[in-house]
Formats: C-alpha cells, sequence, structure tokens
C-alpha cells in the first residue's frame, strides 16, 4: 500500500512541478532528482532522500505552500515504507 501511495505522490509532485514553471533553475533541476530517486526508490541505496526532501519542504514552505504540502507527504510515506 505506501508503494501505491509513493507513486500516487510523486505523479503530485510532477503535477505540481508543472504548475509552478516561475521555480528557478536549481530548484527545478532539485526537484526533479529527487523525484527521480523516488521513483527508483531502493532502501539501500536512499539513506538521505528522507532528509533531502524534508530540506526541500522546509525551503518551499512560504512561496510554494502546495508543493511543500506534497514534499511532506513523501517524506512520511517513505518513512512509513522504510526509507
Amino acid at each position: 500500500m505506501p508503494q501505491n501511495e509513493l507513486k500516487q505522490q510523486l505523479q503530485a509532485l510532477h503535477d505540481t512541478l508543472q504548475q509552478h514553471p516561475q521555480l528557478d533553475e536549481d530548484s527545478q533541476a532539485l526537484l526533479q532528482s529527487i523525484a527521480a530517486d523516488i521513483d527508483e526508490v531502493e532502501a539501500a541505496n536512499a539513506a538521505d532522500l528522507s532528509e533531502r526532501v524534508q530540506e526541500q519542504a522546509v525551503r518551499f514552505e512560504q512561496e510554494h505552500p502546495t508543493l511543500a504540502e506534497v514534499l511532506r507527504q513523501i517524506v512520511d510515506t517513505l518513512g512509513r515504507i522504510g526509507v
């Protein structure tokens, strides 16, 4: 179940990114990298993934609250699947 939820949240992240073209290039690149990592998540290879996603959620809280919420949901799901 958490894997399906993670895939849904990943899709939400992609959708949200498309709706926020005003993000700077560095932010877009970092979020795309996180999305790719989540898409290929394996517990052994993703030790810092949850931390990176959480850092971005905090970073986007003020200017992009919707994006921050999607990222927080992803962190929660990653925690439930042991990443």
